[in-house]
């Protein structure tokens, strides 16, 4: 059995649309049955309509969609005057925040693996996990790839785009059944730079393939690692019993009340342009009789920001008459504002004052804050649950991969930060009374998990209480030592060899403690 080849790690690059070519036909490496599961997949991936569903998605995630006004309160010399509300992106960054891994663990462990956690952060995926949560929020679905690295090691793992890749999903064995990923290179050191190129995967092959503009697609290199799994993991954390590739967070709901949102800033905005000063209104006066003090007339602007201090009467005797408009109130708008941030915070599920409303009244108090985040707090454990399972079946394919196995790896679970707000000292008060009463041992990883300290804090402390415990016993012992008849008295003679090593045992703990 040979070994699964490297996946591609070439950057990509975002809404490629290239024609596919039928693979050569007198290419015997490529199978019939590959091939169709070829066509299959690249003809779902590059359909415009999936393409361009995940395009609006990204749109509306950046705040660049277009909001086409009602074409009636604005002018059309004002339509390119475009208001920007970054709720969407306020929507999922909420939630990806608080998905944070710290680790895995096997059944019966308290601590999180060291040897998974060493493909974890060899991989730098505690920075790369989140582009996989961001992504998989927004367009609805991303994908991880495992592969032997170059030279020998940890397996090597890459997040990939859901523009590029895309899987047949299995729901008996909930698994990808095969998937397909093809991009153009852009390394300009790469042999291959400007061409298109993809991989298929399949349960008993990987095939990389460079597609020739003359003769389609050729495969470039091919190996049948016969290992009955797809080296590859889907994100789909929306997924539907009618949707296995899932859904965007980003629903047409939102999407429709951060446009309304943005309508009403833009009339606001225009508003302000045309209503919002005071307009002042001078009966029965002439430009004439607005000159500086060369003597030249002065323009309307210099009129209106200039104070009009006497205007003399008419050849009549008629004084002039100045009339005043107060210009119009934005609390219209504010209000209509107001209520779709309220729509908006209804259907995030977020709290009011995420999207910037916040109570002129006393400040709310820590229970009120808990419970206005309940529902992010629901929202975001149960995506710790979906994705979770995607890390969890990553970590399996990578042990496989690595030519390793452990005992229990099927209940392999991902420990994952706290979801909601911390409350340091409530948390510390809660748990000292646990421990207190003898419901959790003090020296418990958990009780320190629960009162906010990392995965990498609390393996530190967990050295540090061990030093201090073995000083603690040589403290004991060298108060022995010192007692005449004491228990720990070494035989005549021994004893100031045996205080030395002591002495100089402690000295060396010691210093390895500071």
């Amino acid at each position: 059995m040979t070994a699964m080849m490297t996946p591609a790690t070439t950057p990509l690059l975002n809404g490629v649309r290239t024609m596919l070519f039928a693979p050569t036909i007198t290419d015997a490496e490529l199978t019939d049955a590959e091939k169709a599961v070829m066509w299959k997949l690249s003809a779902q991936l590059l359909d415009p309509m999936y393409q361009a569903e995940m395009a609006l998605s990204e749109l509306y995630y950046l705040g660049l969609n277009v909001v086409n006004s009602l074409g009636i309160s604005i002018p059309p010399e004002l339509e390119p005057l475009k208001a920007v509300l970054g709720w969407c992106e306020a929507g999922i960054d909420a939630r990806t925040e608080r998905l944070n891994v710290a680790g895995f663990r096997l059944p019966g462990q308290t601590e999180v693996d060291s040897s998974l956690q060493e493909f974890w952060q060899t991989n730098n995926l505690d920075a790369e996990s989140h582009l996989a949560h961001e992504a998989a929020l927004i367009v609805g679905r991303s994908y991880a790839v495992v592969g032997p690295r170059e030279g020998g090691g940890v397996p090597l793992i890459t997040i990939e785009s859901a523009r590029n890749m895309i899987g047949s999903w299995d729901p008996r064995t909930r698994a990808l059944s095969a998937a397909y990923q093809t991009y153009r290179d852009a390394d300009p050191a790469s042999e291959t730079f400007n061409q298109q190129l993809a991989t298929l995967y399949t349960r008993q092959a990987i095939v990389q393939l460079r597609q020739d503009p003359k003769l389609g697609w050729l495969v470039q290199d091919r190996n049948d690692h016969q290992q009955g799994i797809v080296p590859a993991v889907q994100y789909a954390p929306r997924a539907t019993l009618s949707n296995r590739l899932g859904r965007s967070a980003i629903t047409n709901a939102w999407r429709n009340t951060q446009d309304r949102a943005c309508r009403a800033l833009q009339r606001m905005e225009v508003s302000g342009e045309f209503y919002a000063t005071m307009k002042t209104f001078l009966l029965g006066v002439t430009e004439e009789q607005f000159k500086k003090a060369d003597g030249s007339k002065a323009t309307a602007w210099e009129t209106f920001i200039g104070r009009i201090s006497a205007l003399k009467a008419d050849e009549f005797g008629n004084l002039p008459q100045v009339e005043t408009v107060p210009g119009q109130s934005p609390d219209g708008f504010v209000t209509s504002l107001d209520l779709e941030t309220r729509i908006m915070s209804g259907h995030t599920g977020l709290a009011p004052h995420y999207l910037g409303i916040f109570s002129d009244g006393n400040p709310a108090s820590a229970d009120a804050i808990r419970m206005s985040d309940f529902r992010l707090k629901k929202v975001s454990d149960r995506l710790s649950v979906s994705f979770g399972d995607g890390h969890e079946s990553l970590m399996r394919i990578a042990l496989k991969v690595a030519g390793e196995s452990r005992e229990g790896i099927e209940q392999l679970e991902t420990d994952w930060d706290y979801t909601g707000i911390p409350t340091p000292y409530a948390d510390t008060e809660s748990m000292a009374r646990q421990v207190e009463v003898g419901m959790v041992p003090p020296d418990a990883d958990d009780v320190l998990a629960y009162t906010g300290w990392t995965t990498v804090q609390r393996q530190r402390l967990a050295i540090q209480r061990k030093k201090t415990h073995g000083l603690a016993k040589l403290d004991n012992a060298l108060d022995g030592l010192n007692q005449p008849g004491g228990g720990g008295q070494p035989a005549d003679g021994q004893q100031p060899q045996a205080l030395a090593a002591l002495e100089a045992r402690r000295a060396t703990d010691g210093a390895i403690t500071g």
